[in-house]
């Protein structure tokens, strides 16, 4: 009877181990739910009021590359010395778990260049496509190399000026991919399931959402937002988008049946909406002219930057409802209702998102000398990993 008690308690124990450890997870580009959000449970917004804990920190070598987290594992990659590496760490400890090396082109141009696609972890699976489209699926535990692709040239697309920076986007038994082409493939062996013609370059992620019962797909290549079926890559809906050297680097952000798309380059915003067969503009302007990070949505408002400046604008009329400078071309993410700005320069600050204005509850300067930090932090089971350009990736205890 004792080593039945015994036993069920820790079958209970490990049953809630691991629920606590995957709803707190997160798994790929923009967390859990693709939306840049992740609940506050396990997170103190005023964590960095008596300075950061730092749990550990390491060199990964320069990128731009997010960090993903599942379990006990943490992946993320950065270049060094003419090869990109992919690493897998401890998440208690930072030590290094295992790593893959292979060689590409640093893709410098006007930053320090790297790596900037961020993880997918599916499983025992993980993938990642660098800048030049190489594309990796490992086995998660191991970093046994289950598939690798070249996509560029398999589907003789050019790299783009500054080499490919999405992310792979894993439902179901799919990986979906922005090339220009998007193009969906097996998880498993990586063969094609279907593939676009080629839309112009990309920078940004697929975004699906389902509507009226269907899934879909939201992508933003040079040429503009399409909507697309995500069974089999028909075109629905497209609106065309121009913004000076056809960067679109913001993930459409999908709230309901509207769509937010945003590009810098004094280009600006559109909020539209979708009918099943098309998009309709509901409002444009310039109040959010985003270069590099995506928006969050929350309680009716986008949070975002326009240009170098965060800013609150109303998702009903596009009227922008408070700025706030200083932090260049930051990223932006959320843990409930409070909002994790990360600045280019390396300070991390949290706030109530609130339209009424914007109120640091605590602020903490994770990454010194680094001018570029355009990575959107991670929030995982409490603890805040933050990557800087230069090859800085650090660890914050966020939980008290």
């Amino acid at each position: 009877m004792k080593h039945d008690r015994v036993y069920l308690f820790s079958l209970v124990l490990v049953l809630f181990i691991a629920m606590e450890s995957a709803a707190a997870d997160w798994p790929n580009w923009r967390g859990p739910d693709r939306n840049g959000k992740v609940s506050a449970d396990g997170f103190n917004p005023a964590f960095a009021k008596d300075g950061a804990k730092v749990k550990w920190s390491v060199d990964i070598g320069v990128g731009f590359t997010g960090v993903t987290v599942v379990g006990n594992r943490v992946y993320t990659a950065g270049w060094k010395d003419g090869n990109t590496w992919f690493y897998c760490f401890n998440k208690r400890t930072g030590d290094g778990l295992w790593s893959h090396t292979f060689p590409t082109k640093k893709y410098d141009n006007l930053n320090v260049g790297g790596p900037s696609g961020t993880p997918a972890v599916d499983g025992d699976r993980v993938y990642h496509q660098a800048r030049d489209g190489q594309t990796f699926c490992y086995h998660a535990t191991t970093g046994k190399v289950i598939w690798k692709k070249d996509l560029a040239k398999a589907y003789n697309v050019k790299v783009p000026t500054w080499g490919f920076s999405g992310s792979p986007v894993v439902i179901g038994d799919v990986v979906y991919l922005d090339m220009g082409k998007i193009i969906a493939l097996n998880k498993a062996t990586g063969e094609e399931i279907w593939a676009t013609k080629d839309f112009g370059p990309a920078y940004s992620t697929p975004a699906p959402f389902e509507f009226k019962g269907k899934d879909y797909l939201a992508v933003f290549p040079k040429s503009g937002l399409y909507v697309l079926e995500r069974a089999s890559g028909k075109q629905v809906a497209h609106q065309p988008w121009k913004t000076n050297y056809g960067v679109h680097a913001a993930t459409p952000v999908v709230v309901g049946d509207t769509i937010l798309v945003s590009s810098e380059y004094n280009n600006g915003c559109a909020l539209l909406k979708f009918n099943g067969s098309g998009l309709e503009i509901l409002w444009e302007n310039k109040n959010l002219r985003q270069k590099m990070g995506t928006s969050v949505y929350h309680d009716g408002a986008f949070y975002g930057f326009d240009s170098t400046k965060l800013t609150c604008v109303d998702a009903k009329t596009g009227e922008e409802k408070w700025d706030q400078r200083g932090l260049g071309h930051g990223t932006i993410i959320m843990a409930g209702d409070t909002l994790i700005v990360l600045s280019d320069s390396g300070e991390l600050l949290t706030a109530k998102a609130s339209p009424d204005g914007f109120k640091p509850i605590s602020s903490a300067k994770l990454i010194d000398g680094d001018k570029t930090v355009w990575t959107a932090p991670t929030l995982a089971n409490g603890m805040l990993y933050v990557r800087g350009s230069k090859g800085k990736l650090v660890c914050i205890d966020a939980s008290e």
